[in-house]
């Protein structure tokens, strides 16, 4: 009877972890970073370089290059997770946007703030972005083509608590 009750304990302890189980303790031991890609690669989003990402109270907001079908260049892009206790979840991705002005692109959202990110042209001479009349986050970022040419881009990044119109976006020129 000992012996039953040893093999029948073995059995529990070793077989016992499910692979729901071991799939959370990968997830939860992989890098933010990591996560990220991996949430980003499970929805069709593959390969694709991250430029930056912000951390607001649950949400992480991803930038990253995006060939669009109209272009030849990669332009800056968003997709929204949601840290569901040590979990990363999809929320949102370019195609969730909810409107575009001229080079801005706007992902209006009822939970976490509204995202607002405007690309000038290239050869446009922007100061500064105000969205609701608060500056918006500049980051520059550069694609290296050859060890000889780069081409260097910015965006503006706004986070508000409303979705923005035409009106409610200023820029300022140097």
């Amino acid at each position: 009877m000992k012996k039953l009750f040893i093999i029948f304990t073995l059995t529990l302890v070793l077989f016992g972890c499910s692979k729901e189980d071991k799939d959370v303790k990968k997830t939860e031991s992989l890098s933010l970073e990591e996560q990220i890609t991996h949430v980003m690669s499970e929805n069709k989003l593959k390969n694709k370089e991250i430029i930056d990402y912000d951390i607001k109270d649950n949400f992480v907001y991803v930038i990253f290059k995006n060939q669009h079908a109209f272009s030849n260049t990669h332009n800056p892009d968003l997709v929204i997770l949601e840290n569901n206790n040590g979990n990363l979840e999809w929320v949102a991705g370019p195609d969730d946007r909810t409107m575009s002005i001229d080079t801005a692109i706007i992902f209006g959202r009822d939970e976490g703030p509204s995202v607002t990110i405007h690309m000038p042209l290239n050869n446009t001479k922007i100061k500064e972005i105000k969205v609701f009349g608060e500056s918006a986050k500049a980051v520059t970022y550069v694609e290296h083509f050859t060890n000889d040419f780069s081409m260097e881009y910015k965006y503006w990044i706004a986070y508000s608590n409303e979705e923005p119109t035409a009106d409610d976006i200023e820029i300022v020129m140097e």
